[in-house]
């Protein structure tokens, strides 16, 4: 484990000293998280802060690997095992079940996933290195497990390591970057998008931080990579990158004054390393990173006052741990600017948050288990485009940018919201809150247990109490008076409070009468339909 640096006050920071309640505990599970579960809300109240944020940034063994849900035609692959590792079929498009499969294990892993940020950093990566597109699966897989390796990990060293991995090589074409003609895409990015930032424009081709005589140079630092064996279907070869000497640039590499004019010589296959540690000496990489990091776990607005306060000493609490990304957020997750009532509620839920996170929180882990194999599959894939017709498909980030509305001013989270996707947010909710859910095949349906759900709420025959359990969860923010007026009249339309009560606790008292059942579940999907139709449903 890394030495984290604790004394905030001596970096512009303040440590959070307020009154740790479920308030609190709520808010750091819901921007960390994927939505509330309320045994992990209780769990967390009862530690104090730090132990808590602790606990969120503890290392984890990574997932088990994505299995083979339904394709029988894959001789090397049997249903229900992992193909990571085995090779394609000549004549068998056996990689589109892999893609498939490999969907579907990022919603899996969200499922399983308990009291943990990864999965959290993992989209923030995703969207930071911006790869599109379906490719091989395995590559895919590979580059993917990368990240969630060095999620909370060491930033200079994934950055090494994505520079030469197979899946962003064919990308942005470093695979055909040699020294005769070297390809500047990936410089350019390298530079503009994963460390330094671009900044405003100075001159003509200075950009603040870097320069174009910059990305010629690393473009040409970084020739000689190479990938080969990405498709292939003999079983000893494996997708693999590697250096060919003969391709790469050997002459010296002059930088600008923006690295004062530094010359990279050749250094072989470690040149790329070179690279990386010079564009690290730069001070603006701690800051850019810093920036991207609280924009997604705090707020879009980044003030004069919060670049002085909170993002300097992030940033330099980055730097004095060499680039570790977990100082960094357990400096943010335990600061008084966290917790501040002014980011209880003002992001706008990503389709992944939105999606992801209504299937975690109702979703109990047991009815997972009772579906078949296929039956899963079928579910997470439900999942997965769902939250692609809200505009995030996963593995297939709109640019390489990533999107839109983590740079894009002044709209930002507001670009997740237009009259398309909000249709497609509510359609969600509908099917959700539908009899039967999602048919799944097999006759199967995925559905949310809302009777099961509110037997965790405490006092769940007050109607008024069954309403503050489920805005607890559901909801950054208090309701108001009229919301809670309007609830109780989808719950119970027209009649008095105790009509409920005693409804609910006939249920309870007979919980195998199937008229009774029926009329209560129906009543709460009346309810937990219009509580996602607020408007406070979409905030985190």
């Amino acid at each position: 484990m890394v030495n984290i640096t604790t004394d905030l006050t001596l970096r512009g920071l303040t440590t959070y000293n307020g009154e740790w309640t479920t308030t609190q505990a709520s808010h750091l599970l819901r921007r960390t998280g994927f939505g509330l579960r309320p045994e992990e809300v209780t769990q967390l109240t009862g530690m104090d802060m730090e132990a808590a944020v602790d606990l969120l940034l503890e290392e984890r063994p990574l997932p088990s690997q994505p299995i083979n849900y339904n394709f029988e035609g894959d001789p090397n692959v049997g249903i229900g095992e992992s193909w990571i590792g085995k090779p394609l079929i000549a004549g068998v498009n056996v990689n589109q079940y892999r893609l498939q499969s490999l969907r579907a294990w990022v919603y899996d892993n969200i499922r399983k996933e308990r009291l943990s940020v990864r999965e959290r950093m993992c989209e923030f990566w995703v969207n930071h290195f911006g790869i599109a597109g379906g490719g091989q699966a395995q590559v895919r897989y590979d580059f993917h497990i990368l990240l969630k390796e060095f999620a909370l990990g060491n930033f200079k060293e994934l950055m090494k390591r994505v520079t030469i991995d197979k899946a962003m090589l064919v990308f942005l074409n470093g695979n055909q970057s040699f020294a005769a003609s070297p390809n500047e895409n990936y410089a350019r990015e390298l530079l503009e998008l994963f460390t330094v930032g671009k900044g405003p424009q100075i001159a003509p081709g200075d950009y603040s931080n870097y320069t174009e005589q910059d990305v010629r140079a690393l473009a040409r630092a970084l020739t000689g990579w190479q990938t080969r064996q990405l498709f292939s279907t003999n079983p000893i070869h494996s997708p693999e990158a590697y250096f060919d000497l003969s391709r790469h640039d050997i002459s010296d590499k002059e930088l600008s004054y923006h690295f004062n004019g530094d010359v990279i010589t050749n250094g072989g296959i470690d040149e790329y390393k070179h690279v990386i540690d010079r564009i690290f000496e730069q001070s603006a990489v701690a800051r850019f990173i810093c920036r991207k990091l609280y924009r997604h776990f705090v707020y879009y607005k980044i003030s004069d006052v919060v670049e002085t306060e909170i993002i300097e000493g992030l940033a330099q609490i980055f730097e004095e741990n060499n680039f570790e990304i977990r100082p960094v957020l357990r400096a943010l997750f335990t600061s008084d600017h966290f917790y501040s009532t002014d980011y209880l509620g003002p992001m706008i839920k990503n389709p992944l948050q939105m999606v992801a996170g209504t299937m975690r929180t109702f979703n109990h882990d047991h009815q997972f288990e009772a579906l078949q194999t296929d039956q899963k599959r079928r579910l997470f894939i439900y999942y997965y485009y769902r939250a692609a017709v809200m505009d995030m498909d996963y593995f297939n980030p709109p640019s390489v940018a990533g999107w839109e509305a983590y740079y894009q001013q002044p709209g930002f989270y507001r670009i997740w919201i237009n009259s398309s996707t909000l249709q497609e947010r509510t359609r969600f909710t509908q099917t959700m809150t539908s009899l039967n859910g999602v048919g799944i095949g097999e006759g199967g349906f995925g559905y949310y247990d809302y009777l099961e759900w509110i037997e965790q709420i405490e006092e769940s025959t007050n109607p008024d109490q069954l309403i503050k359990g489920i805005s607890d969860i559901l909801l950054p923010i208090p309701l108001s008076d009229e919301q809670r007026v309007i609830l109780k009249e989808a719950l119970i339309p027209g009649l008095p409070d105790f009509e409920w009560t005693v409804e609910y606790g006939n249920y309870l008292a007979n919980p195998n009468n199937g008229d009774v059942k029926n009329s209560v579940a129906a009543k709460l999907r009346n309810l937990f339909r219009a509580f996602f139709g607020l408007a406070e449903f979409q905030l985190v």
